[in-house]
């Protein structure tokens, strides 16, 4: 079988663990999901996103969300509309150029056989398989950061490729918040790898320079979205520095040490101080991400980015990975070091805001995914063939468990992580729109005011109008759909808010909303368990 052949089969398997089951495994589309379809959907109809800002490339309703994956998913959703495979196709497209692009990085930096390893590797990864399956940003990021790595590498070939390379890894930082940091940390890596700007400068400075040109060009219209239109809002608010609680943690530490130590009161300040404590909370983040507990037992444990609650990689690589590195370390010393280094900055972003998290430290993944294949290469060139039969056994066990969970038990038992009430109270409330005068859909329910507008598909203009300027309904100002209004009404004011109103209503609230209504009607959800109240009131009352 020939090495194209090989790859297409693994392309086909990839594609079809990433594809299988998507509008139901996600079982719904969580609070990034709906904000980003509503923009696509709002651009592809009026070009504006959904708060009314003309083609932006910093979209507010999601605290800052950069354009990349945003303006990436237009063409899909012309196609597919508003929905799962809609908001989702980008992230799988991404998935299936990663395995490919494995394959061709692994063949530059090593053989052939090593890159159909990792491009197969990558095909049956459970953090690469569960990055794919959900509409995230991170992931069409580290496609792009991964193929403007491998254009730039071939470029010493081939020069015209450096302005490709900077596209790629511009556009990069227009797309996911960590790699503004990972990006530049990782360029001087990689002119170190292909022997430095002045040899670079030296073979071919036309195209280089271009490409530097047009990448300082993006790099500036990034931090300038960052610091001056407000976007990564949320990354500001959550790093450590910003966090309000260990801030507070770390001064009544401070001051404690201070106080009771037999220190002198100017030695007191250089040993108990700020800075220190903040370094060790960076670096207890920063090594976590290489502990055993998020790589191969329990990855991040959000089900949401680690669907299956598994570790990212499976236990069978980590000693391939020891394998590559022992074997390949005398071989390929500079190739297996420009990895190492690779696998040790990626975090460092991950590190500045808290504990390891699979969307933020994917670009960990592909010298994992390497270093895996140059061992399993060697393993396979062994004359022993026990020790690569249990290999494949240890892959083949984890990865039916990982398949298994991933598919018959995740959308369960974890479809309260993906928003499940909002897709539910939405259906309800399609289905039951003709049937009452109002129907008034809580905002106590996760994301239901994004939901709403995607599952049932309201033009972009309407929902442009009611993100500018709510109505008012009986004192409280709600989002009006025709005869659906959402917002927020006091749970203690429910019941009379509901008789109150005249005409037939059907009221949808939370799960906790039950203990303010009479005879309430509950809905459970895929886990089985309470997920929505339901209170009717016929128009005869």
């Amino acid at each position: 079988m020939s090495f194209k052949l090989i790859l297409l089969c693994i392309v086909i398997v990839g594609f079809l663990l990433r594809v299988l089951f998507i509008n139901s495994t996600p079982p719904a589309l969580y609070g990034d999901e709906l904000t980003i379809t509503l923009d696509v959907y709002s651009l592809l109809k009026t070009g504006h996103d959904q708060l009314g800002n003309f083609l932006p490339l910093t979209f507010h309703m999601s605290a800052g969300r950069p354009a990349g994956y945003v303006y990436g998913s237009i063409p899909f959703v012309a196609i597919f509309g508003p929905t799962a495979i809609g908001v989702r196709a980008l992230s799988i497209l991404s998935g299936i150029g990663i395995i490919i692009l494995l394959y061709l990085l692994g063949r530059r930096l090593f053989s052939e056989k090593v890159g159909l390893l990792a491009a197969a590797i990558g095909a049956v990864s459970p953090w690469e398989i569960s990055l794919s399956r959900g509409g995230f940003e991170a992931h069409f990021a580290l496609f792009l950061a991964l193929l403007g790595t491998y254009l730039f590498i071939l470029a010493r070939q081939k020069p015209i490729l450096y302005i490709f390379s900077a596209l790629s890894l511009g556009l990069t930082l227009h797309t996911y918040l960590t790699y503004k940091v990972t990006i530049l940390l990782f360029l001087p890596l990689l002119l170190w790898y292909q022997k430095g700007l002045k040899k670079i400068i030296g073979e071919d400075k036309k195209y280089f320079l271009i490409g530097i040109f047009i990448f300082v060009i993006l790099v500036g219209l990034s931090y300038s979205q960052t610091f001056l239109a407000g976007s990564e809002n949320r990354f500001f608010n959550i790093n450590i520095f910003s966090q309000s609680k260990l801030k507070e943690t770390i001064e009544q530490k401070v001051n404690l040490e201070r106080q009771i130590t037999k220190l002198p009161h100017f030695l007191s300040r250089s040993f108990y101080n700020k800075p220190f404590e903040y370094s060790k909370v960076f670096i207890e983040n920063y090594l976590q991400n290489f502990s055993l507990d998020f790589l191969v037992l329990h990855g991040d444990r959000n089900p949401r980015h680690n669907m299956a609650t598994m570790g990212g990689i499976y236990f069978a690589d980590l000693i391939l990975i020891f394998i590559g590195l022992v074997v390949f370390w005398y071989k390929e010393r500079r190739t297996v070091l420009f990895l190492i280094f690779w696998l040790l900055l990626a975090p460092i972003p991950t590190a500045i805001v808290d504990t390891p998290h699979a969307l933020r430290s994917a670009f960990m993944l592909p010298p994992l995914i390497l270093f895996s294949a140059i061992g399993l290469a060697n393993v396979i060139n062994y004359k022993n063939k026990v020790f690569l039969v249990l290999i494949l056994l240890l892959f083949i066990i984890q990865f039916i468990f990982f398949i298994q969970k991933l598919y018959f038990l995740a959308p369960k038992e974890y479809s309260n992580f993906w928003s499940y009430s909002a897709k539910l109270a939405s259906e309800i409330a399609k289905e039951n729109k003709n049937q009452y005068d109002y129907i008034i859909l809580s905002d106590r329910i996760d994301n239901i005011e994004f939901a709403y507008p995607v599952y049932t598909k309201i033009d972009p203009k309407i929902v442009i109008s009611q993100n500018q300027e709510r109505v008012l309904l009986n004192d409280s100002r709600l989002k009006k759909f025709d005869n659906v209004y959402i917002g927020y009404i006091p749970e203690t004011q429910v019941e009379e808010f509901i008789h109150s109103l005249e005409g037939s209503v059907l009221y949808v609230g939370s799960s906790g909303d039950k203990r303010f209504l009479n005879n309430p009607e509950i809905i459970n959800g895929l886990d089985g368990l309470e997920a929505l109240t339901l209170k009717k009131k016929s128009s005869k009352l």
